[in-house]
């Protein structure tokens, strides 16, 4: 896309009236400047799960600004590896398959012939995707992984970088630059430093979006943030949603953007396939961090084909929250009882008044995923349940929430589970997330005594928070068949609260 523009909300069209919810695979193909990957996810959802994912390098922009024309020894290698991915994704059952081809091919002058040859490909539907659809789908991508997100979002390919403005679910201006690393250094151009700080500074809405997040996006920053999770020392190797203070992400960039590709080879983190590109990749991003001045940048592993697979959803999809959607759909597998996650939600809302949005959110998700660990060997059941939900593939939620979740299921499964166990967890929440993890999962051990897994039971029993005591209220029937098991689950859940347990008998 030639200079600005600003986006809309796509009004609905075929392709997302087709794609509500759905149990078929979908598959997309991305055709980059630097590489080709395929992508299958298990189905049309607010929450995608790849259940495959393959990438291969194939450099077809290589050379492209010198000669106008794709690399063609990377045409024939793309050629060839599209064609093993439409086998791939026929013996997976893939319903639908698409192509999107971005800068590189939408650029040169040959991009025609390639498309073309994809033509004669049945089963591929393949798109050339504009400058202002990549950055509308890179912006669509950040929002199906982080619905919150405000900011810019920025996404570095190799052949180009899009910068779309991000507000509440919403897309604002947007640029789209020719100047990705693979492409300029390819270029012959004498200073692609200078062409990449020259293209940023043109970019003048980028200074009305001064003071809040950038949102990196694009395999070369990915690269970044694990260089610097290497160098911090972070207990939680997950790209998606690892944040960075501004002005230590540029302290860090303006380091590696100066280094030799032998000094690169040595760090830790680093592959040796973004060694060429990954200087002028921070040099793009100490930029745009200068000009933005934002408060932290925060990597996001959802960007063009996510926000292509959220596009066609249909709309009552789009606005579920996508960690809950992740959870409700996949905690369905884990379930061995029939009590609906909603009945335990319910009876927990009297104690956890006062909570906050995202402490509802975490709710509702531990509620459904409260099961996940009842066919391990007891003396497990914490430990992997913990893990599981600590390295869930699962958008929508922070480092710190993930640490939160990940606790409460934890403490579902066992009262006192080891310090040692939760380690990594403790040390990326705060002090109120601890707390509200300990207090959900001992209400999620109670919940399970009192009802068996049974539907229909928790609804004859209350449980309600006061000023000093946490009061279990039950029948006067009942009162006698509640044994020593309820008694000590109780007291668990009433200590987290820092409360006096106490069982009422009602009518």
């Amino acid at each position: 896309m030639d200079g600005e523009a600003t986006l809309d909300t796509p009004a609905p069209d075929a392709a997302s009236a087709r794609a509500a919810t759905g149990k078929g695979r979908v598959g997309i193909i991305d055709v980059g400047s630097n590489s080709i990957r395929l992508v299958v996810y298990e189905r049309k959802s607010r929450a995608p799960l790849p259940v495959f994912n393959e990438k291969v390098m194939c450099g077809l922009a290589r050379g492209l600004d010198a000669t106008g024309r794709l690399n063609p020894d990377g045409v024939a290698m793309a050629l060839a590896n599209i064609d093993r991915f439409h086998t791939l994704a026929h013996n997976m059952k893939v319903e639908s398959l698409d192509l999107l081809a971005t800068a590189a091919v939408r650029d040169a002058a040959d991009g025609a012939d390639f498309m073309h040859a994809l033509a004669s490909r049945p089963g591929i539907q393949a798109h050339v995707v504009s400058g202002h659809d990549e950055a509308r789908y890179s912006g669509y991508g950040v929002i199906c992984g982080i619905p919150e997100a405000a900011g810019v979002m920025g996404d570095l390919g190799g052949g180009s970088l899009e910068l779309v403005a991000l507000n509440g679910g919403c897309l604002g201006s947007s640029t789209t630059l020719p100047i990705g690393p693979l492409r300029l250094m390819s270029s012959g151009k004498s200073d692609p430093s200078r062409v990449v700080l020259e293209a940023i500074e043109s970019v003048r809405w980028l200074r009305e979006e001064t003071g809040e997040t950038f949102y990196a996006v694009g395999g070369a920053w990915r690269s970044f943030a694990r260089l610097h999770m290497e160098q911090a020392g972070y207990p939680l190797h997950i790209i998606h949603h690892y944040e960075i203070a501004a002005e230590e992400a540029r302290a860090v960039a303006r380091l590696i953007a100066v280094q030799s590709a032998r000094s690169l080879e040595k760090m830790p983190g680093v592959s040796r396939r973004r060694v060429d590109t990954l200087p002028l990749a921070c040099l793009a991003l100490d930029r745009l961090l200068a000009v933005l001045r934002p408060r932290s940048v925060v990597f996001s592993a959802f960007g063009l084909r996510e926000g292509f697979y959220y596009s066609r959803l249909g709309e009552a999809e789009r606005t579920r929250h996508p960690l809950i959607a992740f959870a409700e759909e996949q905690g369905a597998g884990w379930r061995r009882f029939d009590l609906d996650p909603s009945e335990i939600f319910d009876w927990l809302t009297p104690v956890f008044a006062g909570e906050n949005e995202t402490e509802r959110v975490l709710r509702t998700a531990a509620c459904h995923l409260s099961d996940i660990s009842w066919d391990d060997h007891p003396d497990y059941r914490a430990e992997q349940a913990y893990v599981r939900v600590l390295h869930l593939p699962a958008p929508g939620m922070s480092h710190r929430e993930r640490a939160v979740l990940a606790m409460t299921l934890a403490y579902r499964y066992k009262s006192d589970p080891r310090a040692a166990m939760l380690d990594t967890a403790l040390r990326l929440a705060d002090g109120r997330g601890r707390t509200f993890a300990r207090r959900l999962g001992a209400c999620l051990r109670l919940a399970y005594n009192l009802s068996g897994g049974a539907p229909g039971l928790l609804t004859q029993v209350r449980l309600r928070r006061l000023e000093r005591e946490l009061h279990l209220i039950v029948p006067s029937t009942a009162y006698g068949s509640l044994g020593d098991v309820t008694a000590r689950r109780l007291e668990n859940a009433a200590d987290a609260f820092d409360l006096k347990p106490v069982i009422v008998t009602g009518v």
